[in-house]
């Protein structure tokens, strides 16, 4: 057959397929059976259907807000007053007082039993810091829909804003597929890489990173005991939120059993920094500290295949670091798989002092009759990280919106409010904080509305927050927070206890 009889073919063939789904029904039932098919017309007329609470001019107003909020050369000089927030430039010549958002009952933490104290040892931290000058940790676990640094990034910009800090955090020694936009990282030769998430690749022990992961040096396979020479760089990138762009201080998280480590950091204009780790049955974080400011670094590692890596934290010496901890594919339910001894003493090193857990977007697309079994797993978890860390206080946040076509239209998983339930109730059940995300974002069909602003503040596959709708995400869970810590102040009329 020629190319033009050949084409022909195939047009005649994709008229005669475009009738049938123009004339079919979107059910019919040839010779008995029921099929569903594809219909143009059905397909041009979908709409989503309407959200319940926050109209498109309302999240724009609320994006436009956070954009004032969180201002690169910004910092908050006054944040105690309910309801406004004073912001000054770097000179401090500058003051826009910035209206805070409104903060009700439904978008502000809830405790078990009322018991507002519980995260009182955490704003007592934050409230120290300028006496201590020490640097603290949040670790913000979660799955796809934190992937990117979002909703993490803009929470960490809001925070050091107003307790000081800088840089990115706690960073995967390598990335072969990036996820973090601020970051560059590269490396001669990818290491092999263990995780306990997604699809798991199981290592030979259970001493994984926070990360959920490890990573080994690939030795040379004629000797593989020999050790390894090998180099791994990261550069912060001039863009997002300015706190990220620039770090004071490095560190390395290894664990060394098998044999000795030799550490040095390369830096443009600066002589290199070169650390000796003898070898050691327990977790080292090897710390270099910056004479200024740095946007980059190589570190340069000679090590047995055998030992354990794990990340870089790039931070500042003091001040408030908050990790993105995204882990694909996962309902957060993996903790327990790591050596608790292992974890306990990264949670110690690293200076913790909140977690905030936040998944679910893996659980609703599996309907289930109910979600006992989801709660006693959320128990388990959370009960595993406070064996771990008893002193360190836990944040649930609730599964955010999605939706699902039906009939032509977009609605809410029905089965939201009951995975809701779950995570409220294990919140409960373990003494633990909970953020109702849900209801924050407007409640039944909200991702509809979310994803239909211009620009878009959810994606269109209505599940995933773009980098728009985190920051407003972001900023109703720091006022949250927020709000609770100036309370806690108020309450006590000093430090919180």
């Amino acid at each position: 057959m020629k190319p033009a009889q050949s084409l022909i073919f195939l047009l005649s063939v994709g008229c005669v397929l475009l009738v049938f789904q123009i004339v079919l029904p979107a059910d019919f039932h040839p010779f008995g059976y029921k099929l569903k098919a594809f219909n143009v017309l059905n397909w041009l007329k979908e709409k989503p259907a309407v959200a319940s609470k926050l109209s498109s001019q309302k999240l724009l107003q609320l994006q436009s807000q956070t954009d004032a909020l969180a201002q690169n050369d910004t910092t908050v000089i006054d944040s105690l007053q309910l309801g406004v927030e004073r912001m000054a430039d770097t000179t401090g010549n500058q003051i826009t007082e910035i209206p805070a958002f409104e903060i009700d009952s439904a978008s502000g933490i809830q405790y078990p039993a009322g018991d507002s104290t519980i995260l009182y040892r955490f704003f007592a931290n934050l409230d120290s810091l300028k006496s201590t000058k020490e640097l603290i940790r949040i670790l913000h676990f979660g799955d796809s829909q934190i992937e990117g640094d979002r909703i993490t990034g803009y929470l960490r910009q809001r925070f050091q804003q107003q307790f000081g800090g800088c840089g990115p955090g706690l960073l995967p020694l390598s990335e072969s597929i990036p996820s973090r936009f601020l970051v560059e990282s590269k490396t001669d030769r990818q290491p092999d890489r263990y995780i306990i998430y997604g699809n798991p690749n199981p290592a030979p022990h259970s001493r994984y990173s926070v990360l959920h992961s490890l990573f080994r040096l690939k030795g040379d396979s004629e000797e593989p005991e020999k050790a390894v020479r090998q180099n791994f760089s990261y550069r912060l990138r001039n863009v997002g939120f300015k706190k990220a762009t620039y770090f004071q201080k490095a560190s390395l998280l290894c664990h060394n059993a098998a044999s000795p480590i030799e550490i040095s950091i390369k830096q443009k204009g600066q002589e290199g920094l070169k650390r000796n780790l003898p070898a050691s049955d327990s977790l080292h974080i090897v710390d270099f500290q910056m004479s200024e400011k740095k946007t980059q670094l190589m570190f340069s590692l000679a090590s047995s295949p055998a030992n354990d890596f794990y990340g870089v934290c790039l931070d500042c010496p003091h001040g408030v670091a908050i990790d993105n901890i995204p882990l694909r594919g996962s309902s957060g339910l993996e903790f327990f798989k790591i050596n608790s001894s292992f974890l306990r003493e990264q949670i110690r090193q690293m200076n913790v002092k909140l977690i905030i857990l936040q998944f679910g977007v893996n659980v609703i697309p599996y309907d289930a009759k109910n979600y006992h079994w989801y709660e006693a797993s959320l128990v388990k978890t959370i009960q595993s990280l406070k064996r771990a860390a008893p002193d360190v206080q836990v944040l649930v946040v609730g599964v955010s919106d999605m939706a699902r076509r039906k009939d032509g239209k977009w609605f809410s998983y029905p089965n939201i409010t009951q995975v809701l339930e779950a995570q409220r109730n294990a919140a409960k059940r373990t003494n633990s904080a909970f953020w109702d995300l849900y209801q924050v974002m407007g409640g039944q069909n909200s991702i509809v509305a979310w994803a239909n602003t211009t620009p878009p503040m959810a994606g269109k596959d209505f599940i995933h927050l773009t980098p728009k709708g985190a920051q407003v995400v972001a900023e109703f869970l720091y006022q949250a927070i927020s709000l609770e810590f100036k309370k806690a102040k108020k309450t006590t009329n000093t430090q919180p206890s």
